[in-house]
Protein backbone atom coordinates (compact mmCIF):
# COMPACT_ATOMS: atom_id res chain seq x y z
CA UNK A 1 0.00 0.00 0.00
CA UNK A 2 2.93 2.39 0.53
CA UNK A 3 4.57 1.50 -2.64
CA UNK A 4 1.45 2.33 -4.32
CA UNK A 5 1.16 5.96 -1.80
CA UNK A 6 5.01 6.68 -3.15
CA UNK A 7 4.36 6.18 -6.82
CA UNK A 8 1.03 8.59 -6.87
CA UNK A 9 2.74 10.94 -5.41
CA UNK A 10 5.88 11.19 -7.59
CA UNK A 11 3.53 11.38 -10.61
CA UNK A 12 1.52 14.35 -8.95
CA UNK A 13 4.12 16.28 -7.96
CA UNK A 14 4.58 19.86 -10.26
CA UNK A 15 1.05 19.15 -11.71
CA UNK A 16 -1.40 21.78 -11.47
CA UNK A 17 -4.66 21.56 -10.34
CA UNK A 18 -7.28 22.63 -12.53
CA UNK A 19 -10.89 24.15 -11.35
CA UNK A 20 -13.68 22.13 -12.09
CA UNK A 21 -15.33 23.26 -14.89
CA UNK A 22 -18.56 24.11 -14.97
CA UNK A 23 -21.39 21.86 -16.68
CA UNK A 24 -21.51 20.81 -19.87
CA UNK A 25 -17.99 22.81 -20.55
CA UNK A 26 -15.18 21.35 -21.62
CA UNK A 27 -12.25 22.96 -20.06
CA UNK A 28 -8.77 22.82 -22.56
CA UNK A 29 -5.49 24.16 -20.70
CA UNK A 30 -3.55 26.60 -22.76
CA UNK A 31 -6.83 27.16 -25.34
CA UNK A 32 -8.05 30.69 -25.80
CA UNK A 33 -11.94 30.08 -25.16
CA UNK A 34 -12.48 33.92 -25.46
CA UNK A 35 -14.27 35.43 -28.58
CA UNK A 36 -12.82 35.73 -32.42
CA UNK A 37 -10.72 38.77 -32.63
CA UNK A 38 -12.15 41.91 -34.91
CA UNK A 39 -10.87 42.16 -38.36
CA UNK A 40 -7.83 44.25 -39.03
CA UNK A 41 -8.56 48.23 -39.68
CA UNK A 42 -8.57 48.74 -43.43
CA UNK A 43 -4.78 50.10 -44.20
CA UNK A 44 -6.23 52.40 -47.14
CA UNK A 45 -9.18 54.53 -47.47
CA UNK A 46 -9.83 52.63 -50.41
CA UNK A 47 -10.15 49.41 -48.57
CA UNK A 48 -12.94 50.84 -45.93
CA UNK A 49 -14.80 52.19 -48.69
CA UNK A 50 -15.33 48.57 -50.19
CA UNK A 51 -15.07 46.93 -47.14
CA UNK A 52 -18.44 48.76 -45.94
CA UNK A 53 -19.48 51.26 -48.53
CA UNK A 54 -21.30 54.71 -46.86
CA UNK A 55 -21.27 58.02 -47.20
CA UNK A 56 -18.38 58.71 -44.24
CA UNK A 57 -16.45 55.56 -45.15
CA UNK A 58 -15.94 56.75 -49.34
CA UNK A 59 -16.22 60.21 -48.47
CA UNK A 60 -12.58 60.12 -47.38
CA UNK A 61 -11.16 58.34 -50.60
CA UNK A 62 -8.76 60.72 -52.75
CA UNK A 63 -8.17 61.00 -56.40
CA UNK A 64 -5.54 58.56 -57.13
CA UNK A 65 -2.31 59.80 -58.34
CA UNK A 66 -2.51 57.57 -61.80
CA UNK A 67 -5.63 59.36 -62.25
CA UNK A 68 -8.47 57.12 -60.64
CA UNK A 69 -11.55 58.64 -60.54
CA UNK A 70 -14.76 57.63 -58.88
CA UNK A 71 -18.01 57.51 -61.29
CA UNK A 72 -19.78 60.66 -60.47
CA UNK A 73 -23.21 62.22 -62.42
CA UNK A 74 -21.51 66.06 -61.28
CA UNK A 75 -17.70 65.22 -62.30
CA UNK A 76 -17.26 66.12 -58.73
CA UNK A 77 -13.86 63.83 -57.34
CA UNK A 78 -15.34 62.15 -53.96
CA UNK A 79 -17.19 59.17 -53.98
CA UNK A 80 -20.73 58.26 -55.16
CA UNK A 81 -22.19 55.44 -54.06
CA UNK A 82 -25.07 53.34 -54.89
CA UNK A 83 -27.74 51.11 -53.54
CA UNK A 84 -28.86 48.21 -55.57
CA UNK A 85 -32.33 47.07 -54.56
CA UNK A 86 -32.44 42.73 -55.82
CA UNK A 87 -35.64 42.00 -56.26
CA UNK A 88 -35.21 38.02 -55.06
CA UNK A 89 -38.76 36.38 -56.29
CA UNK A 90 -38.59 38.07 -59.64
CA UNK A 91 -34.77 39.18 -60.35
CA UNK A 92 -35.04 42.47 -61.08
CA UNK A 93 -33.07 45.33 -59.75
CA UNK A 94 -33.24 48.90 -59.15
CA UNK A 95 -30.33 51.41 -57.79
CA UNK A 96 -30.80 54.77 -55.47
CA UNK A 97 -27.96 56.63 -54.22
CA UNK A 98 -29.45 56.95 -50.48
CA UNK A 99 -27.66 54.48 -48.22
CA UNK A 100 -29.69 51.29 -47.35
CA UNK A 101 -32.29 52.36 -44.48
CA UNK A 102 -30.34 49.56 -42.44
CA UNK A 103 -26.53 48.60 -42.84
CA UNK A 104 -26.09 44.98 -44.34
CA UNK A 105 -25.09 42.47 -42.02
CA UNK A 106 -22.13 40.68 -43.82
CA UNK A 107 -21.07 38.39 -40.80
CA UNK A 108 -21.69 34.66 -41.37
CA UNK A 109 -24.16 33.90 -38.41
CA UNK A 110 -26.55 36.24 -40.68
CA UNK A 111 -29.75 33.90 -42.18
CA UNK A 112 -29.80 33.40 -45.97
CA UNK A 113 -32.06 35.41 -47.93
CA UNK A 114 -34.27 33.57 -49.88
CA UNK A 115 -37.33 35.86 -51.01
CA UNK A 116 -38.79 39.98 -50.94
CA UNK A 117 -36.16 42.37 -51.51
CA UNK A 118 -32.27 43.18 -50.11
CA UNK A 119 -30.66 46.44 -50.34
CA UNK A 120 -26.89 46.19 -50.85
CA UNK A 121 -24.53 48.91 -51.47
CA UNK A 122 -22.30 48.94 -54.11
CA UNK A 123 -18.86 51.05 -55.23
CA UNK A 124 -19.16 52.48 -59.06
CA UNK A 125 -15.78 53.16 -60.30
CA UNK A 126 -14.97 54.37 -63.70
CA UNK A 127 -12.72 51.87 -65.73
CA UNK A 128 -12.59 53.36 -69.25
CA UNK A 129 -13.04 51.10 -72.76
CA UNK A 130 -12.92 51.51 -75.93
CA UNK A 131 -15.95 51.76 -78.45
CA UNK A 132 -17.07 48.60 -78.59
CA UNK A 133 -14.69 46.60 -77.14
CA UNK A 134 -14.67 44.84 -73.60
CA UNK A 135 -10.62 45.16 -73.19
CA UNK A 136 -9.19 47.90 -70.54
CA UNK A 137 -7.40 50.64 -71.94
CA UNK A 138 -3.53 50.57 -71.17
CA UNK A 139 -4.17 54.39 -69.37
CA UNK A 140 -6.41 52.27 -66.91
CA UNK A 141 -3.43 49.98 -65.61
CA UNK A 142 -3.52 52.78 -62.41
CA UNK A 143 -7.10 52.12 -61.64
CA UNK A 144 -6.79 48.73 -61.35
CA UNK A 145 -3.68 48.63 -59.57
CA UNK A 146 -5.55 50.49 -56.90
CA UNK A 147 -8.31 48.19 -56.56
CA UNK A 148 -5.84 45.34 -56.47
CA UNK A 149 -4.38 46.89 -53.41
CA UNK A 150 -7.25 47.63 -51.29
CA UNK A 151 -8.80 44.16 -52.10
CA UNK A 152 -5.64 42.78 -50.46
CA UNK A 153 -6.55 44.75 -47.88
CA UNK A 154 -6.30 41.75 -44.45
CA UNK A 155 -8.90 43.87 -43.23
CA UNK A 156 -11.31 42.69 -46.21
CA UNK A 157 -10.48 39.03 -45.40
CA UNK A 158 -13.63 36.53 -46.34
CA UNK A 159 -15.53 39.17 -48.23
CA UNK A 160 -16.82 38.15 -51.73
CA UNK A 161 -17.75 40.86 -54.44
CA UNK A 162 -20.05 40.81 -57.20
CA UNK A 163 -18.39 42.59 -60.30
CA UNK A 164 -21.10 44.09 -61.87
CA UNK A 165 -20.60 45.98 -65.70
CA UNK A 166 -22.68 48.34 -67.05
CA UNK A 167 -23.27 49.91 -70.30
CA UNK A 168 -25.27 53.20 -71.68
CA UNK A 169 -28.17 52.55 -73.80
CA UNK A 170 -26.66 52.58 -77.07
CA UNK A 171 -27.44 49.54 -78.94
CA UNK A 172 -29.39 46.74 -78.61
CA UNK A 173 -30.35 45.23 -74.96
CA UNK A 174 -29.17 41.73 -75.68
CA UNK A 175 -25.83 43.41 -77.25
CA UNK A 176 -25.50 45.85 -73.93
CA UNK A 177 -25.63 42.78 -71.73
CA UNK A 178 -23.25 40.73 -73.36
CA UNK A 179 -21.05 43.52 -73.53
CA UNK A 180 -21.38 44.33 -69.86
CA UNK A 181 -20.42 40.71 -68.79
CA UNK A 182 -17.18 40.29 -71.28
CA UNK A 183 -16.68 43.65 -69.52
CA UNK A 184 -17.00 43.01 -66.42
CA UNK A 185 -15.13 39.34 -66.77
CA UNK A 186 -11.85 41.74 -67.98
CA UNK A 187 -11.99 43.67 -65.19
CA UNK A 188 -12.28 40.52 -62.70
CA UNK A 189 -9.88 38.86 -64.62
CA UNK A 190 -7.30 42.08 -63.96
CA UNK A 191 -7.98 41.49 -60.22
CA UNK A 192 -7.42 38.11 -60.18
CA UNK A 193 -4.40 38.27 -62.56
CA UNK A 194 -2.83 40.72 -59.58
CA UNK A 195 -3.05 38.06 -56.84
CA UNK A 196 -6.40 39.13 -55.58
CA UNK A 197 -7.87 35.93 -53.74
CA UNK A 198 -11.09 37.33 -52.54
CA UNK A 199 -14.01 35.56 -54.40
CA UNK A 200 -15.18 37.97 -57.67
CA UNK A 201 -18.47 37.37 -59.83
CA UNK A 202 -18.60 39.11 -62.89
CA UNK A 203 -22.11 40.16 -63.73
CA UNK A 204 -23.47 41.98 -66.35
CA UNK A 205 -26.60 44.72 -66.03
CA UNK A 206 -26.37 45.83 -69.47
CA UNK A 207 -28.51 49.01 -69.68
CA UNK A 208 -30.80 47.94 -66.97
CA UNK A 209 -29.07 50.04 -64.05
CA UNK A 210 -28.30 53.73 -65.90
CA UNK A 211 -26.30 56.32 -63.51
CA UNK A 212 -28.18 59.33 -65.47
CA UNK A 213 -31.68 58.34 -66.51
CA UNK A 214 -32.14 61.95 -68.31
CA UNK A 215 -29.55 61.32 -70.60
CA UNK A 216 -29.34 57.11 -71.63
CA UNK A 217 -26.40 57.72 -73.49
CA UNK A 218 -24.20 59.30 -71.13
CA UNK A 219 -20.55 58.16 -71.16
CA UNK A 220 -21.11 58.19 -67.23
CA UNK A 221 -23.60 54.84 -67.62
CA UNK A 222 -20.59 52.78 -68.53
CA UNK A 223 -19.47 51.60 -65.34
CA UNK A 224 -18.35 48.78 -62.98
CA UNK A 225 -19.78 48.37 -59.46
CA UNK A 226 -18.10 46.54 -56.52
CA UNK A 227 -21.42 44.83 -54.67
CA UNK A 228 -19.97 43.37 -51.56
CA UNK A 229 -22.32 40.11 -50.51
CA UNK A 230 -23.79 38.90 -47.54
CA UNK A 231 -22.23 35.75 -45.97
CA UNK A 232 -25.03 33.86 -47.40
CA UNK A 233 -25.09 35.24 -51.25
CA UNK A 234 -26.43 32.43 -53.47
CA UNK A 235 -29.73 34.22 -53.82
CA UNK A 236 -28.44 37.24 -54.38
CA UNK A 237 -25.81 36.52 -56.70
CA UNK A 238 -28.60 34.32 -58.86
CA UNK A 239 -30.85 37.77 -58.70
CA UNK A 240 -28.14 39.50 -60.51
CA UNK A 241 -27.07 36.98 -62.96
CA UNK A 242 -30.67 37.29 -63.93
CA UNK A 243 -31.41 41.00 -64.74
CA UNK A 244 -29.72 40.26 -67.88
CA UNK A 245 -31.26 37.32 -69.20
CA UNK A 246 -30.21 37.30 -72.56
Amino acid sequence: MLRKTLIFGIFCIGLPIAAPAQEGEIFIPGANNSDTAPPPAPQSALAACLAAPDAANCAAVNLDPSGMAFESATGDPSVQFETLVLDLDDGKVQARPEPPAKAPDYTAAAPALTHGKVALPSVAVTIEFDYDSASIRADQIGKVASLIGALQDPALKGAAYAVIGHTDAVGSEGYNCDLSRRRAASVTSALTGGYVTLPLYPVGFGEHVLKNTYDPRAPENRRVTFMRLPAQYDNVLATAGAVCRY
